[in-house]
């Protein structure tokens, strides 16, 4: 009798085990499903691998309302779709640009690319996003400078233009969006100045936006190669659209590609107008 009785406490006290085990794996389940965990916006890729020596242009950015994931990979930008379900992601239809660059800079991106077909799962702690596959870390990103501070915020309309410059001795920052304009010298942008924007000016820009070939703005030649040897300062124009943003390659500061020269200049001679005040 008592040898029966040992059996049956022994399967109560399983059931009861499983059922707290089935509780507990489906409070989890809930709880992700309740928090939305999102990708959405822009991140500067840390580390590849084992690799942390990486150029500080290195991007992801991810569109939730479009599964849309682009990027700069050193060389070339890449394209792509993205599924995700809970911590789980794929990533699909990937492609990049055609370019051709040095060993060292095509051998990185070729890690970054790799890191993204295998990646199968992902985390999010604070502003860092990783890859990872079967627990193995293969790709560290941080939100952009840009996101961070304050989400630069982007108006009303969700359009930001960002042009950056620069060299061994010069840096400028220079961000416009609906309301306001964000200006600084400091490389690590802790010291940021902001203006106020007005309705004529903003308007124009977004004239000169929708002139441009956002989509292929990846894509665009550089004119002149003269920051090469440190002939002109190094220059980038970014638009970002919601939380998807479109990087220009580097080009010579002061010699755009053709494509976009208008709103380059247009958006230097805000700066100009409006710092001088």
């Amino acid at each position: 009798m008592k040898f029966l009785l040992s059996i049956f406490t022994l399967i109560i006290v399983a059931q009861s085990c499983n059922t707290t085990k089935e509780t507990i794996e489906n409070e989890n389940l809930n709880s992700m499903k309740k928090e939305h965990i999102t990708l959405s916006g822009s991140y500067t890729i840390s580390q590849v691998g084992d690799n942390k020596s990486l150029s500080p242009k290195l991007n992801i950015s991810f569109d939730e309302n479009s599964n849309k994931v682009t990027g700069f990979s050193g060389c070339n930008t890449f394209f792509g779709t993205y599924a995700v379900e809970n911590n789980k992601i794929s990533f699909s239809q990937m492609a990049t640009s055609k370019k051709l660059c040095r060993p060292e800079i095509n051998d990185i991106e070729s890690q970054i690319l790799k890191a993204l077909n295998d990646a199968d799962s992902f985390s999010i702690n604070g502003e860092d996003l990783i890859l990872l596959n079967n627990q193995t870390v293969l790709l560290n990103a941080t939100k952009s400078i840009i996101a961070i501070k304050n989400k630069v915020s982007r108006g009303n309309s969700g359009i930001g233009v960002t042009y950056q410059i620069t060299s061994r001795g010069i840096f400028e920052y220079i961000h416009i969006s609906e309301s306001t304009i964000y200006y600084s010298t400091d490389r690590g942008l802790k010291s940021i100045h902001n203006y106020s924007n007005n309705k004529e000016d903003w308007t124009q820009i977004n004239t000169l936006i929708d002139a441009i070939d956002i989509e292929n703005l990846r894509n665009l030649e550089a004119p002149s190669h003269n920051r090469a040897t440190d002939g002109a300062a190094e220059a980038t124009l970014s638009v970002k659209m919601g939380d998807v943003l479109h990087i220009s390659p580097s080009f010579d500061h002061g010699n755009p590609p053709e494509e976009i020269k208008a709103l380059v200049n247009k958006v230097l001679s805000i700066k100009e107008n409006t710092v001088k005040q």
